[in-house]
């Protein structure tokens, strides 16, 4: 798969907390390298005696290079894992190779078919980097990825309290218990699915006294989305909890989730938090409405204004049909476009709201998501006798933006004698 650089009026950049905030793929993922998620779950071994980590490695199958061999396509991958404490000494290596078949072609090039690589490692106590190295056999090319984490003594075991892992798709037994599940290592769900999950451990020396668990979630803002608590008594000191969450709950982007444990007075919390981003189309009617509204930088207002009086499923053909055709590099399932330009309303968002409006609807964040970042920017907040400005200066561009604060709370305007420098 071929990186293809794209311009929209410009080049382009990511990020905010509100409804329709687009998650694009990463930079790496859909140009034909390897690339793979990380994720660290803490717990401990059933007898509580040992840290356990779960080391989790997620790749796409779009992200690997399938080879056919008669009636199959396979991938294989190479990945290693180095483990090195405070003082810098390596304490785990480990090195493993994997091979992926599927017999239809149209799984190779999938990003919902994940691979989910497992790798259970018992650690002391203390600070540790692991670097982890993914390479592609038929290719040669590789990715590496460095993340730190904290292994928390086991010093007090009367009880103990795992990580939160998030999750959506499992699988179940005959007698429909829950048996093994593909955890979301990015911590967003689809719009679209009914519910979602979460998953901790818990440990207790004790089975005859009560142990009170409770969660709760907030939103961005602080305001509590969902309370439940519930208790344990004469259950398996090691026991393995499955939460489920109703999708139609969270009508919000972002959300924490904090699992708190109270066992013989003490009490031990984790936490996560897990978000609703859409990713290839906006599956919520409010979501495509406004990413509708926030694609008038790149297509005409007529166009947008006739959309959004269509019923839903006319307003979402018309979103696919626009960004299929705008698709810089058609042969991959990545529009490189779109992602560009949705980090831009999103960086704007993040950067450039107001009390009156969003930041992809001010002129800083007009003139961003059209050109891109500047070239330079020239800050004047504190001047005496001046209303606070900004000079944004595109040199390839040979355009020139002032922005005055007339108002003095963060409002900029794009000075009228620079519109012509817009159109121009």
């Amino acid at each position: 798969m071929k990186f293809v650089k794209i311009t929209i009026l410009g080049v382009l950049l990511a990020l905010t907390v509100s409804l329709a905030q687009y998650m694009a793929s990463p930079r790496l993922s859909g140009i034909g390298l390897p690339f793979f998620r990380v994720g660290i779950f803490r717990s401990f071994t059933p007898d509580g005696s040992q840290r356990l980590i779960r080391l989790f490695i997620q790749m796409m199958n779009d992200d690997l290079t399938f080879v056919k061999k008669k009636d199959k396509f396979v991938a294989e991958i190479d990945y290693e894992i180095f483990i090195s404490n405070a003082q810098k000494k390596t304490v785990y290596n480990h090195r493993e190779k994997k091979v992926i078949e599927t017999t239809r072609f149209e799984e190779t090039n999938s990003r919902d078919i994940k691979q989910t690589f497992i790798t259970e490692i018992k650690l002391p106590a203390g600070s540790y980097d692991a670097v982890i190295s993914v390479e592609d056999r038929y290719t040669s090319k590789k990715i590496n990825r460095k993340i730190h984490f904290v292994v928390n003594s086991l010093k007090e075991q009367k009880f103990l309290l795992s990580d939160v892992m998030m999750f959506s798709h499992y699988t179940q037994d005959s007698l429909g218990r829950l048996i093994d599940f593909e955890p979301n290592l990015n911590n967003n769900f689809g719009q679209g699915e009914k519910y979602i999950y979460f998953y901790f451990v818990t440990l207790v020396s004790d089975t005859s006294d009560t142990l009170h668990l409770q969660y709760t979630i907030r939103d961005a803002n602080g305001v509590l989305a969902q309370l439940n608590r519930y208790v344990l008594v004469d259950a398996p000191a090691y026991n393995e909890h499955f939460v489920r969450l109703n999708r139609r709950q969270f009508d919000q982007s972002r959300y924490r989730l904090e699992v708190e444990g109270r066992y013989q007075g003490r009490r031990l919390t984790s936490r996560k938090i897990f978000s609703f981003f859409w990713t290839e189309v906006p599956e919520s009617p409010r979501d495509l409405e406004l990413a509708l509204k926030q694609m008038r930088y790149i297509m005409d207002a007529d166009s947008i204004d006739w959309a959004l009086k269509q019923p839903y499923e006319e307003k979402l053909a018309y979103f696919k049909r626009f960004w299929k055709r705008m698709d810089p590099n058609p042969d991959t399932q990545k529009n490189e476009l779109m992602d560009e330009y949705f980090r831009r309303v999103n960086y704007a968002n993040e950067n450039f709201s107001t009390m009156a409006q969003d930041g992809w609807e001010t002129d800083r964040g007009r003139i961003f998501i059209k050109f891109g970042e500047p070239d330079d920017i020239e800050r004047h907040p504190f001047e005496p006798g001046t209303m606070p400005y900004e000079v944004w200066r595109y040199y390839d561009l040979r355009k020139v933006f002032l922005f005055i604060d007339r108002t003095g709370f963060g409002d900029y305007y794009l000075d009228p004698n620079y519109i012509d420098e817009e159109y121009n």
